[in-house]
This record gives C-alpha cells, structure tokens and sequence, in this order.
C-alpha cells in the first residue's frame, strides 16, 4: 500500500472513522452490540484471555483466527466492543483504499476519490452489514486487495510482486481459517486468470504468484496449527471448524429458509439475473471473464446453499466495477449533489442509526446486566439456555461456566443435554434467557426450570429480523434500501423476549 498523496488516505482514514462510527454498533455511539453472533465472538475472546482454551472449553463452530482477533480486542477492554470498532476503521479505510485503486485502473476522473466514499458508505449503511463485528466485514478489504491486483493482471497484464503475492496468500489464509466458503472467490479467480493467462502465453508468470499465494497462506496456516499444537486441540479444532461446518452446519428447518424443492431453484433464478450485468457490460472479454469467475462463483455459491441475507455484504467488494459506467465523468456542483442524495436517503433507512435516534435501540440486556451487577455475593454466576448469546456474559463480565453457552442453528443432542444438565443442577444464581426468531430451536433446547428459581425481569422489545424465512423476505432483504419496497411487503421485525430467573 504505496501512499504517494498523504491528503487521500488522511481523507479516507477520517471518513472510515465517520462512517464507522454512525454505522456500526461497536462504536462508542451505540450502547451495545444487541448481535447474538457478535457476542458470541466477544464473550469466546474473553474466555480465551482468561486461560480456556477453544473449542474444548468453550465452542463456536467459526474459525480461530475469528476469535484470536476478538482476544485481542478484548485486552483493551473486556465489556464492550472499543477493540473491534478500532479494526472496523482500519477495515474500512482498506476497503476504500483498494476500492479507489481498482477505479483508477478504468478511469483517471477526479469522480474516484468521492466514488469511493460513497460506496463506502452505502456498503456500512446497508442492511446487510447489519449490526457489524461479522466475519463478511473482515473478509471485504482482504477481497478488495486480492480483486485489484486481479484486474490488474486481467487488463494490464501486470503481474503482482513477489512480496505482493505473499500478502494475497496470507490474506487468502486469515479468509481460510475465519470461514472457508469464502475461498470460492479465490476458487473462481484462479480458473479465470488461468484462461487469460493461457491466452495470452503468461502461465509461466501466473504460475509463479499462485505459488508464492499459496505460500502465504501456508505461513498463515502453519501460525495458526502452531497455536493449537503448542495447546494440544488439535483434534479439537479439526472437528469443530472442519467436520461441523462441512457435516452438520445445514438444513434448511433450523437455518430458516423454507424446505421447499423449489425453492433452490428459485435462488439459482436470481443469481443469474445478478449476473447479467456482467454478461453485458461492455468491458474487455478479460476483464469479463475475470469478474464472471470471481463474482458469479461466489454469488453461484450462496445460491446453492443455505445463508443469511448479511453473506451477501461480500458482494460489495465489486462495487468499484461502477465506476466504468461514469468513467468518463467530470464532476460538478451537480455530482455532489446527488451523492449526498443517495447517502442521506441510505442513512435515512438504516436500522441502526434511526433506531438509535428514534430511543427504540435494543438495550433491555443492560438492564439485566444492572440488576445482575447489583448482587455482591459470591456465588452470583450466570447461564444462559435455550437462548443465544445475549451479552450478558460480557457486561456482567462473568465468563460462561460451561462450553455450549449458546444455542446454534443446528439441533445438536450434545448441547441441549450439556444446558440442561446446567439448568437442573442449580450450581448457578441466575439463568438468562432470550426468546427470539427461531422458535425451532428454541423449543428444540428448552429445558425445564427448577422450582427453586423465579423470574424477576421479563420484558419483550423490537429486534431486527434477519433471517431469510419465505419467498418474498429473501427479495426483501437483498433490496437495497428497504424503503424501495416498505408500501408493498412488511417490514421484517419481530419482538424478542427477555428473561431472567433467580435461584432463592
């Protein structure tokens, strides 16, 4: 990352700080994160700075590079998310920064720079970077970087240095060992680059860099075994990243779309209509080739598997493929304008910021963590069952007592006998519970509540729902913004309930 004008990236950087900060509820604007998953991050990186060791005394089925980042984060504090509201920024100025390389390699406008804010913006004020801390938002400039010097070969011919191709390897390794699937970009990039290089007698030069990629990753990879070899879970992580996600993390009843046969079909009908775009764009049959290999793997992929609707926020690492269609633009008065149109109308529609300025931000679990905090006495420990991470761990600053602390999207007999044996045994003051979407799986883990303990706070608010459950809820959530079709389907909220029972 070569900086030639200190004024852009000192632009960009304070823009990523804004953006960051109106957007994403790990900043210090909001209160709390009210995500589930981003909790469970949190609340594993907290248990592995306090000695368990992951995946064998406490378990997510994410990778581990995932919840070393939230470790990390959690030294500068273990409550909230300061930690990783400072990656954010530093994520998204890396996005914009090779999103605004990527448009230069098509025009030389003065458009580019603002360009790049914009698509900035929109992609933090989007439904579906949701409520942020997710591991689509890490993995976006990782992509944006590899998709540059992509393009790069695929129009110019410029074939990456060697330290160049490394930084792509370890980038492909962090993207490897957070979430797998996500190297179906890499996958499609590689047979397109393949093709191009063979057209144009350059095998010897690509097969050199896929080599030093691959090197890179291995770097990454033999840090990250090294971990888990100095700690003896080896075994566990094999089964727990590897053998659940592959085996077990599917099927449509628990994950929420429908078990219909069509229904497959029906995604695979819009993933070729997304694709269309590419088809006809009007660019060289490079660059083409290179897009339709790399974005119509990656979208092919979500289409044939079961996801949720804030997967799709990968597909941002395109955007700066926009800038053909004005790139010979001048701007003006007018430009701007517009721009700040479409960004206030983005603002304007985004759950986050209006939630939080309308005073209906999800928050009752502070209210919890209070009456929690307000007993002093030494057996005040705290589980949660049948229930997803709700924070409470972190903003008691209690740790789990036991390893499945949260309830996944697949039924697993393991979990549901751990947590209630937890509930039945009483060794713990308060059970937290949080009945949300899923009710499958609510009802699947419920366990039942010993006599001894009473509920003393039950409260129900709005939660954000983002679950692709039915038909016409998977178009609504890859509308963007919702606003587009508020008069013709409901939005998409639920309320969720909250509870807290006490052992007398």
């Amino acid at each position: 990352m070569k900086f030639t004008n200190c004024r852009e990236p000192l632009f960009l950087f304070l823009f990523a700080v804004l953006i960051t900060t109106l957007f994403s509820t790990c900043s210090f604007l909001y209160p709390l994160n009210p995500w589930d998953d981003a909790n469970v991050y949190m609340t594993i990186g907290n248990a592995m700075l306090s000695g368990k060791d992951l995946y064998v005394d406490i378990f997510d089925h994410k990778g581990p590079v995932l919840y070393l980042m939230h470790e990390m984060a959690a030294v500068l504090s273990r409550n909230s998310f300061v930690g990783i509201y400072l990656i954010e920024i530093i994520c998204s100025f890396c996005f914009m920064w090779y999103s605004l390389q990527t448009m230069r390699l098509f025009s030389a406008s003065k458009v580019t720079l603002p360009l790049a804010c914009l698509l900035g913006w929109l992609t933090l004020s989007s439904d579906l970077f949701y409520y942020g801390d997710s591991v689509e938002e890490f993995s976006l400039p990782i992509l944006a970087h590899c998709l540059y010097h992509m393009l790069r070969f695929a129009r110019n011919r410029q074939v990456p240095s060697r330290w160049q191709a490394l930084v792509m390897g370890v980038g492909m390794g962090l993207i490897f060992w957070t979430k797998f699937n996500i190297l179906f970009f890499y996958v499609g990039g590689i047979a397109a680059l393949a093709f191009i290089a063979w057209r144009h007698s350059q095998m010897k030069e690509l097969g050199r860099t896929v080599l030093l990629v691959i090197a890179g990753w291995a770097v990454t990879s033999a840090a990250v075994m090294s971990y888990f070899a100095v700690h003896g879970t080896m075994e566990a992580l094999m089964e727990s990243y590897f053998m659940v996600n592959i085996f077990q993390y599917h099927g449509t009843a628990t994950n929420g779309e429908p078990d219909f046969w069509w229904f497959p079909l029906m995604k695979l009908g819009i993933w070729a209509v997304l694709t269309l775009p590419v088809c006809f764009v009007r660019a060289r049959w490079e660059v083409k080739t290179l897009l339709l290999g790399t974005y119509g793997v990656l979208l092919l992929s979500f289409a044939t598997m079961t996801v949720q609707f804030y997967y799709f926020l990968l597909m941002y690492t395109f955007s700066p493929m926009l800038v053909y269609f004005c790139r010979n633009h001048k701007p003006s008065p007018r430009t701007y304008i517009i721009a700040g149109l479409v960004g206030f109308a983005a603002a304007a529609t985004n759950w986050n910021l209006v939630t939080l300025l309308n005073g209906t931000f999800p928050k009752s679990v502070l209210e919890m963590a209070e009456i929690i905090n307000a007993d002093k006495s030494e057996d005040s420990e705290v589980l949660t069952f049948s229930s997803y991470d709700t924070g409470i761990y972190q903003h008691t600053r209690h740790l789990p007592p036991n390893k499945n602390f949260f309830i996944s999207s697949i039924l697993d007999p393991e979990i549901k006998k751990e947590q209630a044996e937890w509930v039945a045994s009483g060794k713990v003051k308060y059970l937290v519970r949080e009945i949300g979407a899923i009710v499958t799986c609510h009802e699947y883990y419920d366990a039942p509540i010993p006599d001894n303990y009473h509920c003393i706070y039950d409260k129900e608010e709005l939660f954000r729902y983002r679950l692709i459950t039915t038909p016409h809820k998977f178009l609504w959530n890859l509308t963007y913004p919702r606003v587009l079709l508020q008069y013709v389907m409901e939005p998409v909220t639920v309320n969720q309930r909250m509870l807290i029972y006490k052992r007398e």
